[in-house]
């Protein structure tokens, strides 16, 4: 709602309608926890993998772990440096994400994400963990009626390149 006081009148306009309905739907505060109370600790490019990770059984299916894979991929070639997550940040979304009772490989997905945010060293490849674990879900999903099982990308012609 905008608020307008003029000398003579005060002028009040309701906020538009949002377009593509309702912007936190249930998939994503069905859990122990809210998906947005991991993911903010994230970057970008990890925030969006564990999103899509974790609603790809009540909405997207295939689609979101395809993204999530995209988007883990994007991290891994090269993606801005983050900071890593703090031990204190870590082991409470850790035990927050254990509490959430996703099942065993969707657990785990979402636990090398926010794996791949704290243990940033030489040498180790988290990213590599976390698309192992999101390639493993996606070979126990059958596919969807009517679209290939691995398109060459499943973002949008715009971001496929890092951007639009």
């Amino acid at each position: 709602m905008t608020v307008r006081n003029t000398q003579t009148e005060t002028v009040r306009t309701e906020a538009a309608p949002q377009q593509g309905g309702n912007t936190n739907p249930g998939y994503y505060k069905n859990r122990a926890f809210e998906c947005v109370g991991f993911a903010q600790y994230l970057n970008f490019n990890l925030g969006n993998a564990f999103k899509y990770i974790w609603r790809h059984k009540e909405k997207g299916g295939r689609e979101d772990l395809e993204k999530a894979l995209r988007y883990l991929e994007r991290q891994r070639a090269g993606a801005p440096k983050f900071k890593k997550l703090k031990h204190r940040r870590y082991e409470k979304m850790y035990a927050g994400l254990k509490d959430c009772g996703f099942d065993g490989g969707t657990e785990a997905a979402l636990l090398a994400v926010i794996s791949a945010a704290y243990y940033i060293r030489d040498g180790e490849d988290n990213f590599a963990w976390a698309a192992a674990c999101v390639e493993d879900l996606l070979e126990k999903m059958p596919p969807e009626a009517g679209r290939a099982p691995h398109p060459e990308s499943p973002m949008p012609p715009e971001t496929a390149g890092g951007g639009i």
